[in-house]
């Protein structure tokens, strides 16, 4: 008859056996992608249980989502049942955060607040932050709230008190205005008798390092702790895990260092590449079978990650069948990368592939999701995003049409009502409703009441003022728009507004993401005046989208190809799986000469958890030409393409020329060093055509290809390509940072050096 512990590692193989069955002392598991990690923690704390070396509530089990919590609860309840093995106390597996609050709960009052406490979300600490602004009489215009949200959050991430902050050692993490407003921050929060969502983990910490019985009191609750994507661990996290484990040292980690990709939100690489030196003691174990995906992608995947220095020695492999090559796909631009994206699916659709649901494109921003939409729209296929927002339903979106509405129609009151304040003009709720009363009293529009308000000084001299300027503000683009085609036009409102420089200011990851998509507009508009020509009027445009928002709504539990960024594919798998705008500059999202290696590799990290979330087939596809702004831009296909074996890749192309050679070389002399980049294979079956040469025309001689010229936005460059004619001549440019962008020669501003 079969023992517990044979029937716990029955249908295991070797290595995950062996991590099951070490149970005690500290151990690093180390699970490549699709290697089976989760089944091995269920099974490793079940078999804790059936030894009798801990009871449930005895073991601490960690991870970074709710979901993943509850599904390994559900399987550990299952796995115990199947065994008999009765569970009499309460399991211990929770995110940090939900673990933190347990422990708040019971000891709050050692740090000197009351119970119960009040957990700020990120709109309630924002709030407070624009509050203590005020107190500290700073412009929240000159000083965005959320660069201060930001900093505070990083502070405590690196389990940084105010106190700590104020050395000189300090000034290389947080400025001194930031400090200020860091220090007035959390004595308003004592007063509230609140915690934000880092405090969470900060005060826990906290706790455990002012009252050391009350460490020791948890260390021997908890007998054994297992963290699940340790590689995810911010320094607060790492911190709390090694307090609680010093004593026992029974500390399971399981993770994967090529899987390490937020760092922008805190996440420290060198917990898991550090571990065997915290824990000397420590047996690794490595997952390296993939149970997921083909022998083709798990091979490419694996070539790429090798090149990443930050790294264990592990090397993925399968026993699954070959599969299909690689297929790379160059295309014209982004609008032929999303009709050719469409049209593959279409065809393995009509191939008895036709699950939507198996399908899924990732890409690096999401920016980048308002072009597929658009043509899986006019394909018809139904599609839903993950984690996002649909594109044209963006707040950054709506708020600069609302601006291009109201331009047009002043008597749009919903638009007007939602840019009052957008960015803040300091015109509050109170000053709305009183101007909704003027309008329904006085039978007249909303931007009509603001003038009415104005001229007859409803409100104080402070308030006037602002709504003055915003009618002047709307006043101006009113008549502007009239002089302007909508692609010049959309600038303008930009700069009237100062919404860009608002989101610059900010400088957080989400204010960048939101000017991408501001970008992203951009080029949308360049495109509806190229498909319609002198039909292009800004009505025409306001009509279109109106009409595709209809469209946008369908029943999310419809069957669809799945669109999200790579960051949020993580932990998910498709058998199809295509990755767009495979790009350098944009996919590795590096700009500049000056490339920082530890950014590297975590962009090439990304890219092999894009690739391995793919079980069957795999799509890596770019374009030649992209617009950024507005303007044409040139990049050469992602260094990751390259970094794939020949032998497992298949090249195909709709496009009708390669880039010029000459950047080619410029991209290989700059990454000479690394060997990273190969422009002999970059393009292998891609046909040269000789549409880059300069043509002898005299009407382009002052532009000769070669030629160095500055442009007062983008600096220093060569000229490539020179085509067209007098007014129509355009001209081609290749900058210090390797991307290509085209000017109107007579607009360009360039200056011969």
């Amino acid at each position: 008859m079969m023992n517990l512990s044979e029937f716990l590692v029955k249908n295991l193989n070797p290595p995950q056996a062996d991590a099951v069955q070490t149970t005690d002392g500290p151990l690093l598991i180390l699970a490549g992608a699709g290697s089976g990690k989760t089944r091995v923690l269920t099974h490793r704390m079940a078999q804790i249980i059936a030894d009798g070396k801990a009871a449930a509530d005895e073991i601490l089990c960690v991870t970074f989502t709710n979901k993943a919590a509850k599904e390994m609860e559900h399987r550990i309840y299952k796995l115990l049942s199947e065994i008999n093995v009765p569970i009499i106390s309460h399991l211990w597996i929770n995110t940090f955060h939900a673990f933190c609050v347990r422990v708040l709960r019971q000891h709050i009052e050692m740090l000197d607040y009351e119970k119960p406490f009040t957990i700020y979300d990120s709109g309630d600490q924002l709030s407070l932050i624009k509050k203590v602004l005020q107190m500290l009489n700073l412009n929240d215009k000159m000083y965005p709230p959320k660069s201060f949200q930001s900093r505070i959050s990083h502070s405590k991430m690196l389990g940084l008190q105010p106190e700590n902050l104020k050395s000189n050692n300090s000034r290389s993490i947080i400025d001194q205005k930031t400090l200020e407003v860091y220090t007035r921050y959390e004595i308003e929060m004592k007063k509230a008798n609140a915690l934000d969502f880092d405090d969470l983990l900060l005060k826990t910490y906290e706790l455990f390092r002012m009252y050391p019985d009350l460490l020791v009191q948890y260390q021997n609750k908890f007998r054994y702790i297992m963290v699940d994507e340790y590689q995810d661990t911010n320094h607060i996290q790492y911190l709390l895990i090694k307090m609680l484990a010093s004593g026992h040292q029974n500390i399971c980690v399981v993770g994967d260092e090529d899987q390490s990709i937020y760092s922008w939100r805190g996440a420290d690489i060198s917990n898991i590449l550090n571990f065997e030196k915290d824990f000397p003691q420590a047996k690794v174990v490595k997952l390296e079978e993939n149970y997921r995906s083909t022998k083709s992608i798990v091979e490419a995947a694996t070539a790429v990650i090798s090149n990443n220095s930050e790294r264990k020695d592990k090397t993925l492999f399968t026993n699954n069948d070959q599969g299909d090559a690689i297929y790379v796909r160059l295309e014209r631009n982004e609008y032929d990368e999303a009709k050719f994206v469409a049209k593959e699916i279409q065809r393995l659709l009509s191939s008895g592939y036709n699950n939507l649901n198996d399908y899924a494109i990732f890409y690096r921003t999401n920016a980048q999701s308002r072009v597929l939409e658009e043509q899986l729209r006019t394909s018809s296929i139904p599609y839903r995003l993950i984690g996002g927002i649909r594109f044209y339903e963006r707040a950054e979106i709506k708020d600069l049409i609302s601006y291009l509405r109201v331009s047009i129609n002043l008597n749009d009151n919903i638009a007007v009502k939602r840019i009052i304040n957008v960015p803040a003009r300091g015109i509050g709720k109170t000053t709305v409703e009183h101007l909704d009363e003027i309008s329904i009293n006085q039978n007249i529009s909303f931007f009509e009441a603001i003038k009415y308000a104005v001229d007859q000084r409803a409100f104080n001299a402070g308030t006037t003022s602002k709504l003055r300027r915003f009618a002047d503000i709307i006043d101006d683009l009113v008549a502007q728009q009239k002089n302007y085609k909508i692609s010049d036009f959309y600038p303008l409102v930009l700069d009237k507004t100062e919404y860009l420089v608002a989101l610059k200011k900010e400088n957080t990851t989400e204010s960048e993401a939101r000017i991408n998509n501001l970008e992203e507009l951009s080029n949308a508009i360049v495109q509806f005046e190229k498909e319609r020509g002198e039909e292009a009027t800004l009505s025409a445009y306001l009509e279109e989208l109106a009409l595709a928002s209809d469209l946008d709504q369908k029943d999310p539990e419809f069957n669809a190809v799945t669109l999200m960024t790579l960051h949020i594919s993580k932990g998910l798998e498709y058998p199809f799986v295509f990755i767009v705008g495979c790009e350098e500059n944009l996919f590795p999202s590096m700009r500049g000469d000056d490339v920082d290696e530890s950014d590297l590799e975590e962009e090439r990290r990304l890219a092999y958890v894009g690739m391995t979330r793919a079980r069957e087939k795999l799509w890596l596809t770019h374009a030649q030409m992209r617009r950024v702004w507005g303007q044409e831009q040139m990049n050469l296909p992602s260094r990751f393409i390259n970094e794939i074996p020949k032998n497992l890749v298949q090249h195909s192309s709709g496009a009708a020329t390669a880039p010029p050679s000459s950047f080619a070389q410029r991209y290989r002399a700059r990454n000479a060093s690394t060997n990273s980049f190969d422009d002999s294979q970059a393009f292998p079956d891609y046909d040269s055509s000789p549409s880059y040469a300069t043509s002898s025309s005299s009407s382009k001689a002052e532009y000769i290809k070669g030629q160095r010229v500055r442009h007062p936005t983008f600096g220093a460059g060569s000229i490539f390509d020179v085509e067209g004619n007098s007014d129509n001549l355009k001209v081609s440019v290749l900058f210090q940072d390797n991307t290509i962008k085209k000017f109107i020669a007579r607009y360009a501003r360039l200056e011969k050096i």
